[in-house]
C-alpha cells in the first residue's frame, strides 16, 4: 500500500497536534507492507501577524491543500492519504482519512470570527472532512459531537485514543537548574497549554490566588507554572486578558510563564510539578491529562466533554466553572499526600490505556479494511 500522509501543519503546530502527528509518523513508518510518502510544502504557511500577512498564510495554506495536495497524490498514484489535522482536500484522485480532533469550532462558535467561520471554515474544512472515506477522532465524546453538529456519517467515524511519549515515563532527577524561570522541584502547579479562552486560565488563576491568600505561610513559595503561547486565532486568544488579570491579582512574582517548551524538556517539567491542573472547558482529548498520569503527578481536571472520560477514577474532577471548586480541590491535592498517592498510582494503571502504537496499529487497520472492502463500520 502507498499511503501518503499530509504534514504541512508540521511547519506552524507546536501543540498537542504535532505530537499526535509525529507519534503517528513514527508507527506508520515501522509497519509491514507500507510506503510512506510525507508531503509537506516548501514554503510557509504560517500566517504570521497583520491583515495582509494573515490572508497570504490562509491563500498558501488553501493551495496547498485543496491543489497541490491532490497533484501529488495523483502525480506519486497514492493509494490512500492521511490528513492528521482538520485541514483535508476537498477532492482527490484516491480515497482519503481525516483525523478530526474535536468540534470545538462548533461548540463554541463566540471565540470564532463569523466571516472565517462561514466563508472559510464551513466550506473547507467541515465539508472536505464530510466528504472523507474515513473520520478519525480521539475520544467517545468527540465522536457524538462531531457526528451530531457536523452532520457527519456516524458508520464512518471512528475512536482512536492518543497515546503517551515514551519520555514522560523516564524518571528524572530533580535538578533545578533544568527548570524553566526559577521554578524549584515540587513547588509549583503546573498547566500546559494554549492561551486559548477553552482553556480556563483565567478561572485557574483566580483559583490559585484564593490558594494563596488562604494559606500565605505554608504555600509562601507555591509558583503556578503555565506551558503554553498564544493561540493562533485573535478571536480565541486571551493572552492579553490573562497578562492582566494576573497583574491585577498580585500573582506576578506567583505566576511563571514558561511560553514554548520542546518536547524534549516538556516532562522534566511535569515530573517536578507537585499537581498537573488542567481545567479546561472543552477538549477532544487532553493530553495533558495522561501525560501528568504517565509522570506521575496527582492529575485535576474538568469534569465537562471527554475529559471524564479520559481520566476515569485516576483524576479529581471539578466543575471548571466554579473557581471555589478548583480552589478547594487544589487544596486537597498539595495536603493530603494518601489522597495524592491513590490518584498517583491509579494514574499509572490509567496510563496504560493509552499507547500510540494501539492508536497507529488501529488507524493503519482502518485504512488496510477500507482498502480491501472490508467491514469498517465496527468501531472496536
Amino acid at each position: 500500500m502507498k499511503l501518503a500522509i499530509d504534514t504541512h501543519h508540521l511547519l506552524t503546530e507546536k501543540a498537542g497536534t504535532r505530537r499526535v502527528t509525529e507519534n503517528l509518523l513514527e508507527q506508520l513508518k515501522a509497519a509491514p507492507n507500507t510506503e510512506l510518502l510525507e508531503f509537506q510544502p516548501g514554503y510557509t504557511v504560517k500566517k504570521g501577524s497583520g491583515l495582509l500577512v494573515k490572508l497570504r498564510g490562509h491563500a498558501l495554506r488553501f493551495f496547498w491543500v485543496h491543489i497541490q495536495l491532490p497533484f501529488l497524490c495523483a502525480k506519486h498514484r497514492v493509494d490512500f492519504l492521511l490528513s492528521p489535522e482538520f485541514n483535508t482536500p476537498l477532492f482527490t484522485t484516491c480515497p482519503r482519512a481525516v483525523i478530526a480532533h474535536d468540534a470545538h469550532m462548533r461548540a463554541q462558535r463566540e471565540f470564532t470570527s463569523t466571516l472565517w467561520f462561514y466563508f472559510y471554515y464551513v466550506p473547507f474544512i467541515e465539508v472536505a472532512i464530510r466528504r472523507a472515506d474515513l473520520i478519525f477522532t480521539v475520544s467517545q465524546f468527540a465522536k457524538r459531537q462531531i457526528v451530531d453538529l457536523m452532520s457527519l456519517d456516524e458508520r464512518k467515524v471512528h475512536v482512536v485514543y492518543n497515546g503517551v511519549d515514551q519520555l514522560f515515563f523516564k524518571s528524572t532527577p530533580k535538578l533545578n537548574s533544568k527548570l524553566p524561570g526559577g521554578l524549584v522541584a515540587d513547588q509549583y502547579i503546573l498547566f500546559v497549554g494554549t492561551f486559548e479562552a477553552r482553556k480556563n486560565i483565567g478561572r485557574l488563576l483566580e483559583a490559585f490566588s484564593i490558594l494563596k491568600i488562604r494559606h500565605t505561610e505554608s504555600l509562601q513559595k507555591l509558583k503556578l507554572a503555565i506551558v503554553g503561547q498564544s493561540a493562533s486565532g485573535k478571536h480565541s486568544d486571551s493572552t492579553r486578558q490573562i497578562r492582566s488579570l494576573i497583574k491585577s491579582l498580585n500573582l506576578t512574582n506567583d505566576v511563571i510563564l514558561c511560553g514554548y517548551v520542546t518536547d524534549a524538556e516538556l516532562p522534566i517539567i511535569y515530573q517536578n510539578a507537585k499537581v498537573v491542573a488542567f481545567p479546561s472547558l472543552h477538549e477532544g482529548f487532553g493530553l495533558p491529562i495522561i501525560e501528568g498520569f504517565a509522570s506521575n503527578v496527582p492529575v485535576l481536571t474538568s469534569n465537562l466533554c471527554s475529559m471524564p472520560e479520559i481520566a476515569g477514577d485516576a483524576a479529581l474532577l471539578i466543575d471548571p466553572y466554579e473557581i471555589d471548586d478548583i480552589s478547594s480541590k487544589l487544596e486537597r491535592l498539595l495536603f493530603d499526600e494518601a489522597f495524592r498517592q491513590v490518584l498517583t498510582t491509579a494514574g499509572t494503571e490509567r496510563v496504560k490505556e493509552f499507547t500510540w502504537e494501539r492508536f497507529g496499529s488501529k488507524v493503519l487497520a482502518k485504512i488496510t479494511s477500507f482498502l480491501n472492502k472490508t467491514d469498517v463500520s465496527a468501531d472496536t
